[in-house]
Formats: structure tokens, C-alpha cells, sequence
């Protein structure tokens, strides 16, 4: 979690750090802004991509001739940008990634430092790493494992035999390795299936606010690494999702479900009980995956189905 900080850095230093080079003054930048709300002397992004690596378009459409009403201002664009401006242009293949490198590095600084709070409760037998970050009213589990410079923020719950790697964030209000839904009818009566396996979230995870993520029945679920999941998220149990997927907010990963590498599931999606998609695949916006997809699948609808292959 992050705050914006006051600089001042040159064109010239940023495009040093980009490894590239720009057209127009060495002007100096003071910050950031948008398009939709610009000021003097910051620095833009635009693209007419949305994603990169899915080749989707962005929705949004900017009057680009307004750039020239601002005083020392650069953008970052791709080659697709043909207007002539009077104002410094660095060229970029992915502008929308090397902004946020640019974010990153020179205009912003970490919000929570290390510690655990007062309220936080950590049972005994609960493994901390160094510099770990545990806000207000969090509670931790005996049997639960922390890596080093995670942050785990206010009234987050984790339990059971749950491994949570380095520099990972969790945000306010998750719950992980808890029990999972699963229930067999007997007559008239109802049977739970406890769920005694663990989870495994790995380094560089990212875990919205008011997520749920739940243990494993017998075995584990697991998040690789570089995984970066929204808000309001439900991951089952016996889930296996691959390193640098992205799931986004309102989805719902049924139990025992396998996601790739490099996918994105789009808003308010779900992955059904046992389903599989292979590397690099992309699931449209409120798409229900009832059978298995293989790699580089651009999938959409209810039921999904193939739309196209991507290859780039």
C-alpha cells in the first residue's frame, strides 16, 4: 500500500530509468496525473490498448489536442499516437506499464511500515517473518506461517495450516484457511466435510479486501507466486491458481478448479467445480467456464465458449 510523495525529476532521469529515449525538453516533473484531470508539470500516460497482452482496446476516447493548454508536461504514448504536440513524448510498447515503473520508483512510498498492532491477536505457535506489517483487530492462527515484508491489513482473519510468502499484501476484511463449503445430505439431516489440508499463498501475492480463500478438504490449495486477486473474490478449496494471474473483482474460482499462467479472469466470472484453463488465457466479463479451455483461450460467455485463439 502506497502514498503519493512530492518530487522533482527530469525528463531525462526518467527516460534513463525506462532505458529509452524522449522527444522535446528536458523538463522537470513534479508529479502525475491523468487525462481526465491534468495538471503543470506531471507526467501521462496514453495507450489505445487497455492490456498489452491480450491486444484489448481501451474503451475511453481523450481529446489529445487539450496536451498543448498545459505548462511542462509529458506523456508516455505508443507509436500509435500520430498527433504532433509541442510537448515532450517518451515512446513506450506498453505506456500504461511503464507509467506505474515510473509510479513506482519516483513519485510514491510504502503507506505502513513494519509492526504489529495492539489489537492484532497472534497465537502461539503463529511463524512471523522480518519487517511483516499486521494491522488493527487482524487475528492469526497457531498454525500459520508469515514470510518476510507481507502486509496484512486491518481485521483480516487467517487460520489453519496456512504458508503466506514474502512481500505479499492482504487487505482489510479476508479471511484464509478457513473451512469451506461443503455439505452431503443424510436423510434429513445435513453432513459437513471438515476440511483439515492447508494453503499455500506464495511471494509477491496480492489478495483484495473481502476476499475469501479457503483451506484445502485433504490436500492444499494453492496460489503461486505474482498472483494478484481483487476485491470480493472467492477462491475454494483445492484450488490450484498459476504464477502472474490476474483475478479480478466479484469472481468466483469453484473448488478444485486449475487456472494457468498469465490469465485474466474479467469481473464477476466463475470458474466451475474442476474446471481447467491452460497458460495465457482470458476470460470475458461475467463468462460462467464449465468445461476446460487450453492454452492462449480467449473465452466468453454463459456457458463459456471459444471466441478466438490469442498468439501474441
Amino acid at each position: 500500500m502506497f502514498e503519493q510523495t512530492n518530487n522533482s525529476v527530469s525528463l531525462k532521469e526518467i527516460s534513463d530509468f525506462l532505458n529509452t529515449n524522449f522527444i522535446g525538453k528536458n523538463i522537470s516533473i513534479n508529479g502525475i496525473s491523468s487525462l481526465n484531470n491534468i495538471k503543470d508539470n506531471t507526467i501521462l500516460f496514453y495507450s489505445e490498448l487497455s492490456s498489452v497482452q491480450f491486444n484489448i482496446k481501451d474503451n475511453s476516447k481523450y481529446d489529445l489536442t487539450k496536451l498543448n493548454n498545459y505548462k511542462n508536461i509529458a506523456i508516455i504514448a505508443d507509436e500509435n499516437l500520430k498527433e504532433q504536440f509541442e510537448i515532450p513524448i517518451i515512446f513506450s510498447r506498453n505506456p500504461r506499464l511503464d507509467f506505474e515503473r515510473i509510479v513506482m520508483n519516483f513519485f510514491v512510498k510504502e503507506k505502513f511500515s513494519s509492526g504489529i498492532h495492539d489489537t492484532a491477536i497472534i497465537e502461539d505457535g503463529a511463524k512471523i517473518g522480518k519487517n511483516v506489517f499486521i494491522g488493527s483487530h487482524c487475528y492469526i492462527d497457531n498454525d500459520v506461517i508469515i514470510g518476510d515484508g507481507t502486509k496484512i491489513l486491518q481485521n483480516t482473519c487467517i487460520y489453519g495450516k496456512t504458508i503466506i510468502g514474502s512481500n505479499s499484501v492482504i487487505k482489510s476484511n479476508t479471511t484464509i484457511g478457513s473451512e469451506g463449503f461443503s455439505f452431503s445430505y443424510d436423510d434429513n439431516d445435513t453432513f459437513h466435510f471438515p476440511h483439515l489440508g492447508s494453503i499455500i499463498i506464495g511471494n509477491n501475492v496480492w489478495i483484495g479486501s473481502n476476499c475469501a480463500l479457503e483451506r484445502a478438504q485433504i490436500d492444499e490449495t494453492v496460489i503461486e507466486d505474482n498472483v494478484k486477486i481483487d476485491d470480493l473474490v472467492n477462491v475454494a478449496h483445492n484450488t490450484l491458481i498459476k504464477k502472474f494471474s490476474q483475478i479480478t473483482v466479484g469472481s468466483i474460482i469453484c473448488g478444485r478448479a486449475k487456472i494457468g499462467e498469465r490469465c485474466w479472469i474479467a469481473p464477476n466470472s466463475i470458474i466451475d467445480t474442476g474446471c481447467e484453463i491452460g497458460n495465457d488465457c482470458f476470460v470475458g466479463v461475467s463468462s460462467f467456464v464449465n468445461k476446460n479451455f487450453s492454452e492462449n483461450s480467449v473465452v466468453v460467455g454463459t456457458p463459456a465458449k471459444l471466441l478466438k485463439k490469442n498468439h501474441n
